[in-house]
C-alpha cells in the first residue's frame, strides 16, 4: 500500500499505539520501520522528508496533550539514534475519586466499543508485530481500548493532506458577518480542534498574512493548488493558534439568564459556560458571529443580556430568519 493512501488520522493512532504497548520504548528508526504511515516509505538511506513528517506528528500528538516521553538507556547517551519515544499509561490513569453518573457511564461505553474496534483491527495486529519482529518488546493489553481521531467538518482531509504536504489550496469561505462566500488561496500552519470545532491557521496569499479559518464555514470542497508548495517556517503554530483563541476568548464574555432546569442551561454549559448564580451563565468566546449563530436555537429559553452587541447580532439573524419566512429575499 503507497503511503499517500494512509489518512493522517490512521497514522497518528498507530503511532499512539505504537509508543503506548512498547515496553521499554521505541528508537526513531524502529518507529519509521514499522509503524503505519511511516514504514511504507522507509528505506535504509537517510530520508529528510520521512524525518520531517516524524516531527510534525509528534508536535501535533504533544499539542493534543499526548505527553510523549524520550529518554536514553544507560550506555547508549549522546547519540541521536538511540533515543527512545514512549507514550506512559500512567499519566492517563484517572484519579481514584473521580465518579460518573448512570448517563456517562453509557456514554464512555459507547466510546470505548468504538475505540475497540478501531485498535482491533487488522492494522493494529500487524502493527504490533511488526514491533515484535523488530525485537522489541510489546504489551497487547491496550488493543480493544486505543482510539482513533475523527473529525466531521467535510473540508478537513484537504487541510490536514495540504499540511502534511506543505500544499497549498483554494476554497470559497463564508466570512463572519457576510452573506457571499468568495475564494481564499492560504497555505494551512496549523489545524487545531477548539471548544469542539476544528480552527486552520493558514498563510493567505491575497492578504499576504496569516489568516484563521473556521472549517465549518469553508463552504466548498477545498483544491489543492498543482505544483505549487509553501515551506513553513520551523514554528510550534498549533500552539501559538489556540494561545490566540484563549487570550481572544478571555477578552469577550457573554450573559444569559436560563433556567437551570432547562437543556438549554445543559446545553450552554457544554459550550464551556460558567454558573454565575442559580439561573446566570457566563461564558467566554472567541466569535461572536458563530455565537450568535448558535444562539438562534436556544432563543426560546435563553435571554441574552450583555453583551449589547451580541444581542444586536441575534436580533439580526432573527429578523432575516422572518424575512425569508414571510416570502422576501435577504
Amino acid at each position: 500500500m503507497a503511503s499517500s493512501s494512509v489518512k493522517k488520522e490512521d497514522r497518528l493512532f498507530s503511532l499512539i499505539l505504537a509508543l503506548s504497548v512498547s515496553r521499554d520504548g521505541l528508537t526513531k528508526s524502529e518507529i519509521l520501520k514499522s509503524v503505519r504511515g511511516y514504514s511504507e516509505r522507509f528505506t535504509f538511506d537517510s530520508d529528510p522528508t520521512l524525518d520531517k513528517l516524524f516531527e510534525r506528528d509528534k508536535k501535533e500528538l504533544r499539542s493534543m496533550g499526548v505527553v510523549i516521553d524520550t529518554f536514553e538507556f544507560a550506555g547508549e547517551e549522546g547519540e541521536t539514534h538511540n533515543i527512545r519515544y514512549a507514550i506512559n499509561r500512567a499519566n492517563y490513569a484517572l484519579p481514584e475519586d473521580v465518579t460518573f453518573s448512570p448517563a456517562e457511564v453509557a456514554l464512555l461505553n459507547v466510546a470505548a466499543q468504538a475505540w475497540r474496534e478501531a485498535s482491533l483491527s487488522a492494522d493494529s495486529r500487524h502493527a504490533l508485530n511488526k514491533i515484535r519482529s523488530l525485537g522489541v518488546a510489546a504489551d497487547d493489553s491496550l488493543l480493544g481500548i486505543a482510539p482513533r481521531i475523527r473529525t466531521v467538518d467535510r473540508s478537513f482531509p484537504a487541510f490536514a493532506d495540504a499540511l502534511e504536504n506543505e500544499s497549498i489550496l483554494t476554497f470559497l469561505y463564508l466570512k463572519p458577518g457576510e452573506i457571499s462566500a468568495r475564494e481564499r488561496r492560504c497555505a494551512p500552519l496549523a489545524l487545531v480542534s477548539w471548544k469542539a470545532r476544528w480552527y486552520a491557521l493558514a498563510y493567505d496569499f491575497d492578504a499576504q498574512a496569516e489568516r484563521t479559518f473556521l472549517l465549518s464555514r469553508v463552504v466548498s470542497v477545498p483544491a489543492r493548488v498543482p505544483q505549487q508548495t509553501w515551506t513553513r517556517e520551523s514554528e510550534d503554530y498549533s500552539a501559538r493558534l489556540l494561545r490566540e483563541l484563549e487570550t481572544l476568548a478571555k477578552a469577550q464574555s457573554a450573559t444569559f439568564n436560563v433556567s437551570a432546569s432547562s437543556t438549554a442551561f445543559r446545553e450552554l454549559l457544554s459550550w464551556g459556560a460558567e454558573v454565575v448564580s442559580p439561573n446566570t451563565l457566563r461564558l467566554d468566546y472567541a466569535d461572536a458571529e458563530l455565537l450568535a449563530d448558535d444562539l438562534i436555537a436556544l432563543l426560546d429559553a435563553v435571554e441574552i443580556t450583555q453583551p449589547s452587541s451580541l444581542v444586536k447580532l441575534v436580533s439580526e439573524r432573527v429578523d432575516r430568519i422572518a424575512t425569508l419566512h414571510a416570502g422576501g429575499s435577504l
